[in-house]
């Protein structure tokens, strides 16, 4: 009786030890599946948090390289509301901004030079989703980008995507 029970036991332990090296790629990335959403292939998914309606209370989303993909769930509550978000750019690249919508609304996207809050550009159209890409060439030093959301007509949830290529 007591060598059945170590049977079971090494047996229960030799899975556990199976299970632990076959959930570690070597890779380090253990959050790499839990932050996608459909349609985004590799995208970090962030929820807009409140209050980010001025440049002074816009949401940081981290620093931006290439390959990099931020996807951000927000919502317009009312057609005054305004979204900003932050992005710190630390090499030249090509920034694809991307904002899906109801096509029932008609949301803008405009990008600002933190620092001086000079318009970089003015993404709007009445297409959904509406796609810009934004060429930056970076010098010696990081830049800091603002991403602003505004309505144009209604109010709503979106989706805004930051890919750099």
């Amino acid at each position: 009786m007591t060598y059945r029970r170590w049977g079971w036991v090494g047996l229960i332990g030799l899975l556990m030890i199976v299970g632990a090296v076959a959930g570690c790629s070597g890779g380090g990335d253990h959050n790499a599946g839990a932050t996608a959403p459909p349609g985004s292939s590799g995208c970090v998914l962030v929820r807009e948090q409140e209050p980010n309606a001025t440049f002074l209370t816009a949401q940081f989303l981290g620093d931006l390289l290439i390959d990099d993909c931020v996807a951000v769930a927000g919502s317009l509550f009312d057609p005054v509301d305004v979204d900003s978000y932050r992005v710190l750019i630390q090499q030249s690249l090509n920034l694809v901004v991307t904002l899906d919508h109801s096509p029932f609304v008609d949301f803008d996207i405009q990008l600002f030079e933190a620092q001086s809050g000079q318009l970089i550009r003015d993404c709007g159209s009445n297409v959904v989703p509406e796609v810009c890409v934004v060429p930056f060439a970076v010098g010696s030093g990081d830049l800091a980008v603002d991403i602003v959301i505004t309505s144009v007509v209604g109010a709503g949830t979106y989706t805004l995507t930051l890919d750099t290529q």
